[in-house]
């Protein structure tokens, strides 16, 4: 990991934390952007709408319990097919996965459909997923778990994730095919402009929107996914739209309520996970939702770790707060103070999703929250023109 310089030293400058190449490690992130300048999002605060009316029962009426998912997971290893190396062309890799001992790849059928191959050694997923336990009972990736909730989640019609075509295997590997998210991942759209400032929030706005959305609804389905990250949200082009998709559910979690279980990439992980005591796990995936926030708006991180003395910039961010940090803190791409990019509504919004305490943080509306005077999302500023277009 790239040590950042001292924050007493030159009033913040730029960092080195976010990679300045492509690529990519399990436990960094580089960030970055896309579009079409448009208008600032207004600076009045309109009357706060009501987050978005759905309910579990639109998606099948089935919370997914942990019965549920082992019958996926048990349907999806009975299923599993022969691979014919002669039935997909590989075209190009797309990410390492490097926690899977493996890859992503773009291939392309004969007939000329593009597909997401997932490649994983046999040594990794054994024969499934009661031989994946008794090899690796401790692993935090469980890589039958995540094919088993993307083939639940696809029957009961949840639009956030990628359709499960089929799993293959030969003697040394094992395929997971997957439609292709045909835009990439928000790793990559973070490299695209606009610069940050206002029009750059303007095309943040209905991707953030869908991404709330996704999230809040596979909280009230149970799952809480605890690897949100800017590699594990995907866009791709539905008639002319960006439609958000998730991916990577190997740490999720039908346990609302964990313990000394830390998920996810070091810069995302809330600072709870590092506790001995036990911690919510949807409030864990907000935290982590407000760091994509965070590097989609100033293409950086706020920090590389939030385990305790490990990062000098999260030891300022927990002292003085993180508005005084964004008025310290330039630009890794420019020599503006981040608090003269962002817009105060956004920065509230990043401020408040990054709380420390969870018990301050903002939720996204989730059913189980609804009995608690706890701030959502959808009351913020920021996020009330996405709203309109639900």
């Amino acid at each position: 990991m790239t040590k950042f310089p001292s924050f007493l030293s030159g009033m913040f400058p730029a960092s080195s934390s976010s990679p300045r190449t492509g690529k990519r490690s399990p436990n960094s992130t580089a960030v970055r952007t896309p579009g079409v300048p448009s208008p600032r999002p207004s600076t009045t605060t309109p009357a706060p709408a009501a987050p978005p009316a759905w309910r579990s029962q639109d998606l099948g009426g089935q919370v997914v319990t942990k019965e549920v998912l082992q019958e996926s997971v048990d349907a999806v290893t009975a299923g599993v097919q022969a691979w014919d190396p002669e039935e997909y062309i590989l075209n190009s890799l797309l990410q390492e996965a490097v926690r899977n001992h493996g890859r992503v790849d773009l291939m392309q059928k004969k007939s000329g459909e593009k597909f997401a191959v997932k490649r994983m050694p046999n040594r990794w997923v054994r024969e499934g997923p009661t031989e994946f336990n008794e090899q690796y009972p401790t692993a935090s990736e469980r890589p039958w778990v995540d094919i088993g909730l993307v083939r639940h989640l696809n029957s009961i019609r949840y639009p956030y994730v990628c359709e499960l075509i089929g799993v293959f295997r030969d003697d040394e590997n094992t395929y997971v095919t997957v439609s292709l998210a045909t835009q990439g991942d928000l790793f990559t759209w973070c490299d695209r402009d606009p610069r940050p400032g206002p029009s750059r929030e303007a095309v943040m706005l209905p991707i953030v929107g869908q991404i709330f959305t996704a999230v809040r609804w596979l909280h009230d389905l149970g799952v809480a996914h605890r690897d949100l990250s800017l590699e594990n949200i995907l866009l791709t082009d539905v008639e002319g739209s960006q439609q958000v998709k998730l991916i990577d559910f190997g740490m999720s979690t039908t346990n609302r309520v964990c313990k000394k279980e830390v998920r996810g990439k070091q810069s995302y992980q809330a600072p709870e996970m590092h506790a001995a005591a036990e911690y919510d796990a949807y409030l864990a995936d907000e935290f982590a939702l407000g760091v994509v926030l965070f590097a989609m708006a100033v293409q950086d991180y706020p920090w590389t770790s939030t385990k305790k003395n490990s990062c000098q910039l999260f030891e300022y961010i927990s002292t003085f707060g993180l508005m005084k940090f964004l008025k310290k803190r330039k630009l890794r791409k420019g020599t503006e103070h981040l608090s003269e990019v962002l817009s105060a509504e956004l920065a509230q919004l990043i401020d408040a999703m990054l709380q420390l305490e969870p018990g301050n943080r903002l939720c996204l509306g989730e059913s189980c929250f609804s009995g608690e005077a706890r701030g959502t999302v959808w009351d913020e500023a920021w996020i009330q023109p996405f709203q309109g277009g639900r």
